[in-house]
């Protein structure tokens, strides 16, 4: 086993997990930028997209990794810094509404707002009740983070066994009902059927508390199974042996879990399975970096692309063009965050401490 798996890197996160998180945040980018791409990359994409999944899985792992264990020294403690977390993202989600939500109202892009009044529009995105998109993205971990102290108070009273059937449970009704705790617009991810990853998340990070590693024994065997699942899938269902008809993503449904499912664990399984030769790569410290600064690398690649977007609504941009903006965004975020990485945080200046503030 790489001992680079198992060891706490970067203020107690793993590399393995940096890098995973980087990678979601590339497919984010592929995701949003895929109207730009040849339609044959686009289906690529879009057939094996799984950005969102694959974060709220990290996110749940982070919960039974590095919180459970202070949880059982300090609950308190850790129950405030979860529910300080959720606050930073609602806090987040408000920045971009002022800069992101309220300008495209103003110019009309894409009928955001619907005709809506600019004020009423406000107080429904301030009240997460509109679904503007990728703006939408955020508002799903609150109550992930909210819930947080509950799992782990369960975790520590060994009744795992609950939280795993309370989920299962929520999904099973989610798969009937999967708006019935929106209280605005159909959510894109509601949460009563997302969860269901997040409680995976929290199992693993869990297990490997427990077992002192992230990857499960006869890994080969696993992520060998794991590509023969992803590849059955994708001959069941592009192959139109399976009706597509029948899976849903937005909102999740069992049929889209059983398909995302085994692209997740391909890409987890496979990234422990080759970890030594990833981190020599030369693409491995970039991706990485995203990883250690996802929130703030979402948030700059919503810029970039919703950027990218109001100047195609605006002008007509040749297609060339639009694949150099691509690019150049991707390098912009990757420049800004290893400035931002790169500061000394004792005298990083006023918007360093901010950011710090924020997204730390």
């Amino acid at each position: 086993m790489d001992k680079s798996l198992s060891e706490p890197k970067h203020s107690g996160r793993m590399e393995a997990i940096d890098f995973l998180r980087g990678f979601a945040i590339l497919e984010m980018f592929a995701s949003h930028f895929d109207i730009f791409f040849p339609s044959l990359l686009a289906k690529l994409i879009d057939y094996t997209e799984t950005a969102m999944a694959l974060f709220v899985l990290l996110a749940g792992f982070m919960i039974g990794r590095q919180y459970f264990p202070a949880f059982l020294r300090d609950p308190w403690r850790i129950t405030r810094r979860l529910w300080i977390r959720a606050l930073q993202i609602c806090v987040v989600q408000y920045i971009i509404i002022a800069t992101v939500n309220i300008p495209l109202h103003i110019i009309g892009y894409e009928r955001v707002g619907r005709g809506e009044g600019l004020l009423l529009f406000v107080f429904k995105s301030a009240a997460f009740l509109n679904q503007i998109g990728i703006v939408h993205i955020l508002p799903t971990f609150i109550p992930l983070f909210l819930m947080s102290p509950l799992i782990l108070f369960l975790f520590r009273a060994r009744l795992d066994w609950v939280v795993y059937a309370a989920s299962i449970c929520m999904f099973t009704v989610g798969n009937v009902r999967p708006h019935l705790f929106d209280l605005g617009d159909p959510a894109i991810f509601p949460i009563i059927v997302i969860q269901i990853y997040f409680i995976a998340g929290c199992a693993w990070g869990r297990w490997a508390y427990g077992n002192g590693r992230l990857e499960p024994r006869a890994l080969n065997g696993w992520f060998i199974a794991s590509c023969a699942a992803f590849i059955a899938v994708m001959i069941l269902v592009r192959g139109k042996i399976v009706p597509g008809r029948i899976i849903s993503f937005h909102p999740l449904n069992v049929f889209g879990l059983l398909y995302q499912a085994p692209i997740i664990l391909t890409v987890v399984l496979g990234t422990l399975r080759f970890w030594r030769p990833i981190r020599s790569m030369f693409f491995y410290p970039w991706i990485a970096l995203l990883g250690r600064h996802a929130l703030l690398a979402f948030v700059l690649h919503l810029y970039c692309v919703k950027a990218v977007g109001v100047l195609n609504f605006l002008a007509s941009v040749p297609a060339f063009a639009n694949y150099l903006l691509v690019l150049a965004s991707v390098a912009l975020v990757i420049l800004v965050l290893g400035r931002y990485e790169s500061h000394d945080r004792t005298d990083g200046g006023r918007w360093v401490r901010a950011l710090d503030a924020v997204f730390k």
